[in-house]
C-alpha cells in the first residue's frame, strides 16, 4: 500500500511538473545555436530651450549611419560585434559628419533582467540657424555645423517583472519566444550619466544678444537615478510575434554646466519615460524581428530646458541551429 501511495505520488508530482512547463507562454533555445545578423538606425537628436532673443528653441541633430550587426549565442554564451556601414544616410555638405560609438550588455540574474549601454555621438548641426544670426556660416541645408559637439550616455538599467512568466529573453525573440500571451507589470531601476559638451561652446552665443551663463556653457550633464514603473504586453499568433512595453517614472538628478573656467550645481528631479515596441515573424527554426526603443533624456536649469531621445530601430535575422554536443552527449 505504501509503495502505491509513493508511485501515486510520483505519478502526480510528474504530471504537476509537466504542466507547469507546457503552461509556460515562452520557448527558450538555450541548446541551440543561434547566429544573428542585424541592420540599425540610430539617433540622439536634442532640443534646447530658452528665451534667446527673437526665439525660444534650439534643435540640434546629427547626420545617420548604418550599423550592422553580427552576432551568436550558445547556452548562457552571447556575443554580438556591430560596426558602421561606409557613408552616411544624408549628405555630408549639408548635414556634416558624425563618429557614433555603442557599447553595450545585457544579461539575466534570478528575477532581474540588466541592461548596460554607453553610446556616444560627435558631430551636431543646429537646425534653421538662421534664426541666431544671418552672418553665421551655414550649411547648403541651412544648418550650423560643429563637428566638436558630443553627446554621451551611459546607463545600468534593471527590469523587475511581477509576472513570472514575462522576461525579456524570450521578448526580444533571439534565443527564445513566445507562443502565448503574457502581460503585467515591472519596474525599471535606473542610474545613468549623460550630457552634451563642445570645447568651442554647444550655442554660438557670441551671435546672441543674451546675457545668461548657460548660452556659453560648453558642457551640460547630469548624474540621476531612480525608478520607472511600467507595463509590458506579448503575444505570438501563427508565428507573428508583437510586443511593448511603456514605463513613466522620476529619477533624483544631480545636474551641472561649465561654462569660462566656471562649474555649477544643482540638484532636482527630472522624469523617465520607458517605450519599447516590437513586431516579427518568430518560428522555431528562424526569426526576423523589427524593434524600436525610445530613451527620453533631459535636465532643466530655471527657464533652460535639455531634451534629448535616444532612439534606434534595428531589423534582425537569426537562425536558430541543433545542438553541436548533441550526439557526443549520447
Amino acid at each position: 500500500m505504501k509503495a502505491g501511495s509513493t508511485l501515486i505520488f510520483c505519478l502526480f508530482l510528474f504530471g504537476y511538473t509537466y504542466s507547469q512547463e507546457e503552461r509556460l507562454p515562452y520557448v527558450m533555445y538555450t541548446d541551440n545555436v543561434v547566429a544573428h545578423t542585424s541592420l540599425s538606425l540610430n539617433s540622439a537628436p536634442f532640443k534646447l530651450k530658452d528665451d534667446f532673443g527673437s526665439f525660444d528653441k534650439l534643435k540640434f541633430k546629427h547626420n545617420l549611419n548604418l550599423i550592422h550587426g553580427i552576432g551568436v549565442a550558445y547556452k548562457w554564451f552571447s556575443l554580438e560585434f556591430s560596426y558602421k556601414l561606409p557613408g552616411y544616410v544624408r549628405n555630408t555638405n549639408k548635414f556634416g559628419k558624425t563618429k557614433y560609438f555603442d557599447l553595450g550588455l545585457q544579461f539575466s540574474y534570478k528575477k532581474w533582467d540588466f541592461a548596460i549601454s554607453f553610446e556616444e555621438y560627435k558631430g551636431y548641426g543646429i537646425k534653421n540657424a538662421e534664426l541666431i544670426s544671418n552672418t553665421l556660416p551655414l550649411s547648403p541645408s541651412g544648418y550650423y555645423l560643429n563637428g566638436k559637439i558630443k553627446s554621451n550616455s551611459f546607463g545600468i538599467n534593471a527590469y523587475r517583472f511581477f509576472n513570472p512568466e514575462l522576461r525579456m529573453k524570450p521578448a526580444v525573440g533571439i534565443v527564445g519566444r513566445y507562443i502565448s500571451p503574457v502581460h503585467g507589470a515591472y519596474l525599471r531601476l535606473t542610474t545613468n550619466i549623460h550630457g552634451i559638451s563642445a570645447s568651442n561652446g554647444i550655442i554660438p552665443s557670441g551671435f546672441l544678444n543674451t546675457q545668461s551663463s548657460i548660452h556659453k556653457a560648453n558642457s551640460i550633464s547630469a548624474f540621476d537615478f531612480g525608478a520607472v514603473p511600467g507595463y509590458g504586453y506579448i503575444n505570438n499568433v501563427e508565428g507573428w510575434q508583437f510586443g511593448a512595453f511603456a514605463g513613466l517614472g522620476l529619477v533624483i538628478q544631480s545636474k551641472f554646466y561649465n561654462f569660462e573656467n566656471t562649474r555649477r550645481g544643482f540638484l532636482g528631479l527630472a522624469p523617465r519615460i520607458d517605450l519599447k515596441l516590437q513586431a516579427g515573424y518568430n518560428v522555431e527554426n528562424w526569426f526576423l524581428m523589427l524593434t524600436s526603443e525610445f530613451d527620453n533624456k533631459s535636465i532643466r536649469f530655471k527657464e533652460f530646458k535639455y531634451r534629448q531621445t535616444y532612439y534606434n530601430l534595428t531589423l534582425t535575422y537569426g537562425y536558430r541551429f541543433g545542438d553541436p554536443f548533441k550526439k557526443s552527449k549520447k
